[in-house]
């Protein structure tokens, strides 16, 4: 599922009853109960572990056989390799009128018209309304706390992650490393055994990295799948175990499924591509991979059962909102307008484009949604500001237009990563070269973040371009779509103006995407 095979380590957020509640429930308990204080402290553990005993009762039955349905695919139809260009269309001089001859007055009384005719005037083109520059805002679930509680005393492990040194506790007694090839019975009690372990400590501190790093729901898997390597586990299903048993009790709706291998069964928000997948009970869960390795299709083993704590759906989200390291990179861009030389130059984040290497692909409409990360975007968005200030909406539009077709090289993901590979905005800034799709989610973000227009995306058999409606329509090729009127902007057809189609596309009917 991993896009490109570039080793990543990543990881994310757990969330656990919290130990002040635990205390007080057991010091009531122990009021009400004079014997042995051990005893005592057995049975309130028992108590706490109800839920997993009852699950450990679920994963010790006949598991199902499950048939991984086939990955579904992105659009197979070839890209274009060359692309055509647009003869650019010098401006046209004024036309100087002749000069009417100079007439004598004449004395005589004109008789007036019956009807008063006016002379037919256009609306002038309405100016673009430059829109503010905000930070975004970061959402979080509650206040932002310290990034990790380590205990005095207690043993830690320290690792990079998205360009960060994160600090997590150790489990006191680390999970033991799964032997032989998995099944119910096995695969039961080794949740037994990593259930009986104390393990809140480590999900809070991870909780708080998950705040304070702003991380989303597919870093928090990766989270628990990198702790896992850390913590000494060095087989597959001994990562793929400690992962599915973190992620559940984090409440994710995780499961775990295996045929000569265990791996992790996840539901998404989003349709994930590439990627297999079963369906159980109108859900599909996709087997995600979270080391970069393609995960065997075909049939496969799993429970029907449900822990207590797994509710949670995987949101792919939030990918551009993490906060940024100090691993920056420079792309130095420079495009003419109107015989007009621009330079932009931005830093983006290499941790961030490494992470989102991590994602699988997803809808094209999930990309221009994501956007830029908020250093990076508002960079770019200072540098184009004042080059579209004044300009009519169609002049701004068209500034942007040959800003994304001229800065950025052209080539197809076949040609460049040997696979279909749809970028993020900061992606397509860090890699030198970049398709349709690409180009399309870069121009369609900039066009809504910085003139407030409104955008649509058009996909075509093997090509994707994007419209943009108006206040005032110009002249050119145009689409309808939910009661309103978008102009063609092709921001891969080199030199084309808003309400210009690529030629082969010229008589295809799009499918119209809104994001």
């Amino acid at each position: 599922m991993n896009r490109l095979s570039l080793p990543f380590a990543l990881i994310a957020a757990v969330v656990l009853p919290q130990n002040a509640l635990a205390n007080s429930e057991f010091e009531a308990f122990m009021k009400e109960n004079t014997f042995d204080a051990q005893a005592a402290q057995q049975e309130f553990q028992d108590y706490l572990d109800a839920n997993d005993r009852e699950f450990v009762g679920f994963l010790k039955q006949q598991w199902k056989k499950v048939e991984l349905a086939t990955p579904k695919v992105l659009d197979k139809t070839p890209k274009p390799v060359q692309l055509p260009k647009a003869p650019i269309q010098k401006p046209k001089a004024p036309v100087q009128k002749p000069k009417a001859p100079i007439q004598k007055p004449d004395n005589k009384v004109q008789p007036k018209p019956d009807i008063a005719i006016k002379p037919i005037t256009k609306n002038p083109e309405p100016i673009v309304q430059v829109q503010p520059i905000k930070p975004k805002p970061v959402i979080i679930d509650r206040p932002a706390k310290k990034p990790a509680y380590i205990p005095p005393k207690q043993k830690s492990i320290e690792f990079t992650f998205i360009g960060h040194q994160v600090t997590l506790p150790e489990m006191k007694r680390r999970p033991l490393n799964f032997q032989g090839r998995p099944s119910s019975k096995t695969i039961a009690k080794h949740w037994e055994s990593m259930a009986k372990q104390k393990h809140d400590h480590v999900v809070k501190a991870i909780k708080g990295y998950k705040q304070s790093l702003n991380l989303n729901d597919w870093a928090v898997a990766l989270l628990a799948f990198e702790y896992s390597k850390e913590m000494g586990l060095t087989d597959i299903n001994s990562q793929q175990l400690f992962t599915w048993f973190l992620l559940v009790k984090a409440g994710y709706d995780a499961r775990l499924a295996y045929n000569t291998h265990a791996f992790v069964l996840m539901p998404s928000n989003q349709s994930l591509y590439g990627v297999t997948y079963f369906t159980m009970k109108g859900q599909k869960y996709y087997a995600v991979s979270l080391d970069g390795d393609k995960i065997d299709t075909g049939r496969a083993y799993t429970y029907s059962g449900k822990h207590d704590s797994a509710k949670k759906t995987v949101d792919f989200s939030g990918a551009s909102e993490l906060l940024p390291s100090k691993e920056l990179k420079t792309r130095n861009l420079s495009f003419k307008f109107n015989g007009e030389t621009h330079a932009v130059n931005v830093k983006y984040d290499l941790a961030l484009v490494n992470f989102s290497n991590t994602l699988p692909q997803m809808d094209i409409q999930y990309y221009p949604q994501q956007g830029l990360p908020d250093a990076t975007g508002r960079q770019l968005l200072e540098q184009l500001q004042p080059l579209v200030k004044g300009k009519t909406e169609l002049d701004a539009v068209n500034l942007i237009l040959r800003f994304v077709q001229t800065a950025f090289s052209y080539k197809t993901d076949g040609q460049q990563f040997n696979q279909e590979n749809y970028l993020l905005p900061i992606e397509t800034l860090h890699y030198p070269y970049s398709d349709c799709e690409d180009r399309a989610s870069l121009f369609s973000w900039l066009v809504e973040s910085l003139l407030g227009l409104d955008a649509v995306l058009l996909d075509y058999p093997g090509h994707i371009a994007a419209a943009v409606r108006f206040t005032q329509q110009p002249d050119g090729d145009k689409h309808y779509y939910d009661g309103k009127t978008y102009t063609v902007t092709d921001p891969t057809y080199i030199n084309a103006k808003a309400g210009m189609t690529m030629p082969q596309f010229k008589n295809r009917q799009p499918k119209i995407l809104n994001f």
